[in-house]
């Protein structure tokens, strides 16, 4: 199936490893900011569907009708406004670029500061005792089967990996090693980590038994 970042790119991005590789820039930002928000729906979801649910269906709608006359696009885009203004800001650079440093002292990327932006107007509507049930109910029951997401690659912000890391730390792990860990870790599936890191399962089953080595070397046993 088609993802949607090839879609509404018209084919220019296979994956979004591809997007989100390019610096920040007039052209992308627009497709960058509706991909994060996107992916951040998509994560609250799976912990409080009754308003991400609406707001993620409202803004998948948005996306294959915005262009057409007339069409008033739902709260649901709201999030992926947040997500270009936050990112216009950054023009000229990249996503994965450090962005400051969080409560926790622990450096942060400028993707999951947008991540952590979008998270925060999501539960702003969620607490708000006057949206609660004011989205309007989008029906799907006829409508067209849509293309594949992008994977989910969003960090909430009360997550707490200073224990992972100093593990990370203690285990001499590459940056590769790092990178492919730090993805299990955030539940993303084998063949997701391996088109996004563009390499070989081979290559990735390789990895796995090297932090398995490390993880005995250094920690102990399992």
């Amino acid at each position: 199936m088609e993802m949607l970042v090839t879609k509404f790119s018209k084919g220019k991005y296979q994956n979004e490893g591809e997007l989100f590789a390019e610096p920040i820039s007039v052209g992308n930002v627009k497709l960058m900011g509706e991909m994060i928000a996107l992916q951040a729906l998509r994560t609250v979801k799976r912990y409080d569907s009754k308003i991400a649910d609406k707001l993620y269906i409202g803004l998948i709608k948005d996306l294959h009708h915005m262009n057409e006359t007339d069409y008033l696009v739902s709260d649901g885009y709201d999030c992926a406004q947040t997500a270009i203004c936050f990112l216009y800001q950054f023009i000229g650079r990249t996503v994965h670029e450090i962005y400051g440093k969080d409560r926790l002292g622990k450096e942060i990327t400028i993707k999951h500061a947008c991540y952590r932006e979008v998270d925060k107007l999501i539960d702003g509507l969620r607490n708000r005792p006057d949206r609660h049930g004011a989205i309007e109910y989008i029906d799907f029951t006829n409508y067209k089967a849509l293309p594949m997401d992008p994977v989910n690659c969003f960090e909430k912000e009360q997550d707490d990996y200073s224990k992972a890391d100093t593990l990370m730390d203690a285990m001499h792990l590459t940056d590769k090693e790092k990178e492919m860990l730090e993805y299990y870790m955030s539940g993303w599936k084998r063949s997701e980590i391996a088109k996004i890191l563009c390499v070989t399962k081979s290559c990735m089953d390789y990895r796995k038994l090297r932090i398995r080595y490390k993880y005995r070397t250094y920690i102990g046993a399992f």
